[in-house]
């Protein structure tokens, strides 16, 4: 009888051991599973921040040099409303040519800026797991990219509005609104990438 409670007792170890060790063994998977899984998002997060930082670097490169290129046609401007007579700025615009009427004008800007990384980030779910300061200010910086990027195609289009009936005052008010709104835009978007620029550098560190 004492033989028998023995060998009972000591099924009951063996199986309580090996099922310590499946438990083991579970948790330990998990452990390496939620790891793996951590490294990997991790991982993502550098690529892909590292992919926004060149971006912005690459935007704020066409942003200066475009705010560059305008800023002797900005300078020229108040001579340019106060060098001719009431009946000259009546005529129609296209009664000149445009060298005449807007000496030194090279457009509007340098091109669309892109958002294709930070669009990524978005899709690919990442941004949720990134710094929530970071997150935050390059919110702001996309944001005012995006309507920057809309003002430059509405005052694009507005160029393309030009007809006959269309003054030389009416484009040189349009000029005068285009320094003003999307000289605006340039300065406060220049400052926020700076400053994502410096949140990035900082995290790189």
């Amino acid at each position: 009888m004492a033989d028998k409670k023995k060998s009972f007792k000591l099924k009951i170890s063996q199986n309580l051991a090996q099922l310590l060790i499946v438990m083991a063994g579970v948790f330990l998977g998990m452990l390496l599973t939620e790891w793996n899984t951590t490294r990997k998002t991790s991982n993502k997060i550098e690529i892909i921040t590292e992919q926004i930082r060149l971006e912005i670097l690459s935007n704020k490169a066409l942003l200066e040099s475009s705010i560059q290129r305008k800023n002797p046609f900005w300078k020229s401007l108040d001579t340019l409303n106060k060098a001719f007579s009431e009946e000259v700025y009546q005529e129609p615009f296209h009664a000149n040519s445009f060298e005449n009427r807007l000496p030194g004008w090279k457009g509007t800007g340098g091109g669309r800026l892109d958002d294709s990384m930070y669009e990524t980030a978005k899709f690919s779910n990442v941004i949720p797991e990134m710094d929530f300061e970071l997150v935050k200010v390059l919110s702001k910086a996309y944001n005012t990219q995006q309507l920057y990027n809309d003002l430059s195609e509405y005052f694009i289009n507005q160029f393309y509005a030009i007809n006959s009936n269309t003054t030389y005052a009416d484009v040189l008010r349009l000029m005068w609104r285009i320094r003003q709104d999307l000289g605006g835009y340039e300065l406060e978007l220049l400052e926020q990438y700076e400053l994502a620029l410096q949140i990035l550098d900082e995290k790189n560190d």
